[in-house]
């Protein structure tokens, strides 16, 4: 089993996406990025369903970057949706957003960010914060693979919990 972070991260900007991707390879990072450009994408990737149905392949994240701002399905409504599904409810998530506007930062504490952060404007900016967030999740103490996110399955679009093996 690999020790290095996994981190689903919600951005529908590809030129965030490239400067994240740059920063994370910058950095020699310990960490896997798995980009969704919209909300939607992040309950899919969650839940398992569609392409992200392999787990080998699309393993269930340690952490959740967050955009605020995203088509289909915002930040907000993602967060709202987390909280009402069990096997969503103890991942960490990250705001890591564009708005730093006080209701924002307010209503995802509302809902259960664990930290709110305004997008840095340089590389070198958002490769110190990523350095920050990748040392502090590596580090902390958390459920792994032996949690019980990794033993749900899904059965005609309804959720069943599997004891562990």
């Amino acid at each position: 089993m690999s020790n290095e972070l996994v981190m689903l991260v919600a951005e529908d900007d590809p030129n965030d996406v490239t400067l994240l991707l740059h920063a994370l390879k910058r950095n020699g990072l310990g960490a896997r990025a798995e980009i969704v450009p919209d909300g939607d994408q992040v309950i899919k990737y969650l839940r398992g369903e569609g392409p992200y149905a392999d787990r080998a392949r699309h393993p269930f994240p340690d952490l959740v970057l967050l955009d605020l701002k995203m088509p289909l399905v915002s930040g907000v409504e993602v967060l709202e949706r987390l909280r009402r599904e069990d096997e969503c409810t103890e991942v960490p998530v990250v705001m890591l957003s564009g708005s730093a506007l006080e209701a924002d930062v307010e209503r995802a504490y509302q809902l259960g960010v664990k930290t709110y952060f305004t997008k840095p404007h340089s590389v070198s900016e958002l490769s110190d914060l990523l350095r920050l967030i990748v040392a502090y999740w590596s580090q902390s103490q958390r459920p792994r693979a032996t949690g019980v996110t990794e033993h749900w399955v899904q059965d005609s679009q309804t959720l069943h919990q599997t004891p562990p093996a």
